[in-house]
């Protein structure tokens, strides 16, 4: 019988759920004050090896500090029962949102995966393999985020697997790495092939294999799966390439590691938001990548996932329309000059013009930039890859609105030439591409440490709302209002952001470089 207190501190309160080595109890803090979840082992397993087990798991999992891991707060042993103490997560598992509500949209599966990725890499650096990574042990919560919970067969890699008998499979078998069921181990890449499997489960309504456990054993070994856009025709290609190569059977050609699936699941995440282009709308011209992929849907894409390099999409000779040479501010752009352009770069403007002097997004080798100064028509800036170090730059030429010639732009007296783009700063295509940079940086510094949990999630919201809105706004009637709203609110957590680092709440790293690159002051 359990008791009803434990380490004189864990009141247990109810008994929320039961797994194959312990029960887990909603539970409250005395001390603290506050609910906790409470896993204790069950007396069926709780013999010497499987506490040494569970104590192994528990250490491990105490190691993971991330927001997309459940928090371990607490381990302690009572009456030979060992127990894990950890937060109380408010939501649901995936498993009861895919028996409710089926299949997810490609946005939402690739903003829950990216998240799933983020928290495995966390565990991987830690040294620890989940090793039984299903829909049920991944629990969104009821703010949108989601953690990746029991490490109840876990490993420390570093260790070897001498607790797990022999001819014994840890995991669920819809699930189970090729690896894990040949007993060839259990690495970090088994977490990948399990994340693929459930990717394809959030995407296709069902697991890659279905059957029986002998059946699907097979399957896994020896039984490529089908492609996942053969049940859903609208899955991106990069998303498709990531998921069968996330199912390799041979670890070695599955990802280097969950970073690499994170930033692409979350760069697609963010493509996939975009809506359909109004009927009658034609989309902006891009250059189609090898395999029909088209560039504004691979932007964050790492080329050494499939060691198939993509060919670099040559970047426009001249500017979009209505955007600025360096050193010039457009803080709007006149109804003329945005007459003619596509939707999706009125938008982008409109995100450049609003954080001008904050956010500099960089199309090609046209920027919007901070500076002084009325607004000038758009030039052809040099290339800084194209003027040597210590040479004068070529002057620009205006960009003429003939369409069969270009005349330089008359000047009653002299003025300085604006300098080229600095070297080294980054070049994005799009919004999405800003904004998946921006959240890329945000998660690298929540990796790593030296933000407020916060402070994190609100910066995660700003982006979430902000690609949202900007995607929204690319059609007719309200889309401007939309935009504006959006470029709003990225400039304010832009501001609340920089002014955390200036009060030491965000310690230096890849958000603060990133803050840097933007240009914003706090101020």
């Amino acid at each position: 019988m359990v008791p009803s207190t434990l380490g004189g501190r864990y009141e247990l309160e109810e008994l929320i759920g039961q797994g194959g080595m312990g029960e887990v109890w909603r539970g409250r803090d005395l001390r603290a004050h506050r609910p906790v979840a409470v896993k204790i082992l069950t007396p069926q397993v709780a013999g010497v090896a499987s506490r040494e087990r569970f104590a192994r798991e528990a250490r491990a999992a105490a190691r993971i500090v991330h927001p997309n891991v459940v928090t371990v707060l607490d381990v302690g042993e009572q009456d030979a029962r060992p127990y894990l103490v950890m937060e109380l997560l408010t939501g649901r598992s995936l498993a009861a949102e895919l028996q409710d509500r089926g299949r997810y949209g490609v946005a939402e599966a690739c903003h829950l995966m990216s998240q799933a990725a983020a928290g495995l890499d966390a565990a991987h650096r830690a040294g620890v393999v989940h090793r039984d990574v299903k829909p049920a042990n991944l629990h969104l919560t009821a703010s949108g985020v989601l953690k990746v919970v029991d490490f109840g067969v876990a490993q420390v890699a570093t260790e070897a697997a001498r607790l797990t008998m022999v001819g014994t499979v840890v995991g669920t078998a819809a699930y189970l790495a090729p690896e894990q069921i040949d007993g060839r181990g259990g690495g970090s890449a088994c977490d990948l092939y399990a994340l693929g499997c459930v990717c394809y489960e959030l995407l296709c309504g069902h697991p890659p294999f279905t059957g029986s456990a002998p059946e699907l054993v097979y399957q896994h070994i020896h039984q490529a799966p089908a492609p996942p856009g053969r049940h859903r025709p609208d899955i991106p290609a990069e998303l498709e390439r990531l998921i069968m190569a996330l199912l390799a059977k041979e670890p070695a050609s599955r990802p280097a590691d969950a970073e690499v699936a994170r930033r692409i699941l979350a760069a697609v995440a963010l493509s996939a938001a975009r809506p359909a282009w109004e009927a009658g709308t034609p989309a902006p011209p891009q250059a189609p990548y090898a395999g029909g992929a088209r560039a504004g849907d691979t932007a964050l894409l790492d080329t050494a996932l499939l060691d198939t390099p993509l060919p670099d999409t040559p970047l426009p000779d001249t500017p979009l329309p209505g955007t600025q040479p360096p050193g010039v501010t457009s803080p709007t752009a006149p109804a003329g000059r945005t007459a003619g352009m596509s939707p999706e770069r009125r938008t982008l403007l409109r995100l450049g013009a609003a954080v001008a002097g904050l956010a500099v997004v960089t199309i090609g080798v046209a920027a919007l930039s901070d500076g002084g100064g009325q607004a000038e028509p758009a030039v052809a800036a040099p290339s800084p890859e194209a003027t040597p170090t210590g040479t004068s730059p070529t002057p620009a030429r205006k960009v003429s609105p003939s369409p069969t010639r270009a005349t330089p732009r008359p000047s009653p007296k002299p003025s300085p030439t604006p300098s080229p783009p600095r070297s080294g700063r980054p070049v994005y295509r799009n919004y999405q591409e800003w904004l998946a940079a921006f959240d890329h940086a945000l998660q690298e510094q929540e990796r790593r440490g030296g933000i407020e949990p916060r402070l994190a999630r609100d910066a995660h919201e700003a982006i979430r709302k902000t690609a949202r809105d900007m995607s929204r706004g690319q059609g007719r009637g309200r889309g401007g209002d939309r935009s504006d709203k959006a470029a709003r609110r990225i400039r304010d957590i832009l501001i609340k952001l920089r002014q955390a680092h200036q009060a030491g709440r965000i310690a230096d790293g890849p958000l603060v470089d990133f803050l840097n690159a933007t240009g914003i002051s706090g101020r």
